[in-house]
């Protein structure tokens, strides 16, 4: 649908209040009132919304390969999780006349299975979940103890080598976990987002990346009862405010110049992604937020920043 006329232009200007050492002023608000507010289309995903989506073992993983550039294994009772396609091969442990399950990617299917020993090993191709994107599984069962021999599994995305062992106390599930392709996406993410963020860069002279759209309400029922706290980052917000509906986050010109941080928003004991758009100088959010932060990097070079609801119960 057309958007319909606009209403009115204001310019806001918000000052400091007296202090002993004087700071410079941020730069004036403006705002455009529409009478019909832009529906929102999904923000591409970020590298950090990327990350937050993986189990937690694979975050602590990439964090741990910042370090030492190395892939970790994880153990756990119920299951072995492995780095697909990295050092050391996966050396699977498997129990006499009992099953190992080994859980493949999402998506992709087994053609083919190759064993050094087919005689006195036994493997099962299976499926779980969703018809649309199953998870292939391959149960393993050796037919006597203290035997070992090689796995080999083709798939249409990924051919897996592994060594067998049949001892005492098995393995019940590996899994695999995909370095290469995950860091792949998280840099095409961010390219992507320097990108956009650069397409919606304004032309030298042009102030149009401070002037905002906001609903069609008076400029004076504007809620700026936001806080924003956190490392003194080129990108650090000027200042957050609401209109009843949306969420507008005033970023700096110098942000402009750095790799744009990505918007998440505190659910329970983590943080969950929130569709927002870029609109020149702003992150604009189609709901109300009460407690935001802003991620860039990861490990030990990421930086914060939060956004929290200050005023009243609503």
């Amino acid at each position: 649908m057309r958007r319909t006329a606009i209403a009115g232009t204001f310019t806001l200007a918000l000052t400091l209040g007296a202090c002993a050492t004087k700071q410079p002023a941020p730069p004036p608000l403006k705002l455009v009132t529409e009478t019909e507010p832009t529906a929102a289309a999904p923000a591409p995903p970020t590298a950090e919304h990327i990350l937050a989506e993986q189990p937690p073992e694979v975050q602590e993983a990439v964090q741990k390969h910042n370090k030492s550039g190395k892939w970790p294994i994880y153990k756990t009772a119920a299951y072995t999780l492995y780095p697909y396609n990295q050092a050391p091969r996966p050396v699977i442990d498997c129990a006499p006349l009992r099953t190992t399950d080994i859980q493949l990617q999402p998506g992709e299917t087994i053609t083919d299975v190759a064993l050094g020993d087919s005689e006195r090993w036994m493997a099962t191709p299976a499926s779980s979940g969703d018809p649309r994107t199953p998870v292939p599984h391959l149960a393993m069962k050796p037919q006597a103890a203290g035997i070992e021999t090689n796995l080999t599994i083709y798939t249409t995305k990924h051919i897996y080598h592994m060594a067998l062992r049949s001892r005492d106390h098995a393995m019940q599930e590996v899994e695999f976990y995909y370095p290469d392709e995950l860091m792949t996406a998280m840099k095409d993410a961010a390219s992507q987002a320097k990108a956009q963020l650069g397409s919606a860069a304004d032309p030298p002279g042009d102030d149009s990346g401070n002037v905002v759209q906001v609903a069609n309400v008076e400029p004076a029922q504007l809620n700026f009862a936001y806080t924003v706290a956190g490392a003194n980052v080129p990108w650090k917000p000027i200042r957050a405010f609401d209109d009843g509906s949306h969420v507008y986050i005033q970023m700096p010109p110098a942000m402009k110049s750095s790799e744009a941080p990505a918007l998440l928003v505190n659910a329970g004991s983590g943080t969950q992604m929130v569709n927002y758009r870029v609109k020149g100088n702003y992150y604009v959010v189609d709901r109300l937020l009460t407690d935001a932060v802003l991620v860039s990097g990861v490990g030990r070079d990421q930086d914060r920043v939060t956004i929290s609801y200050a005023g009243v119960a609503r």
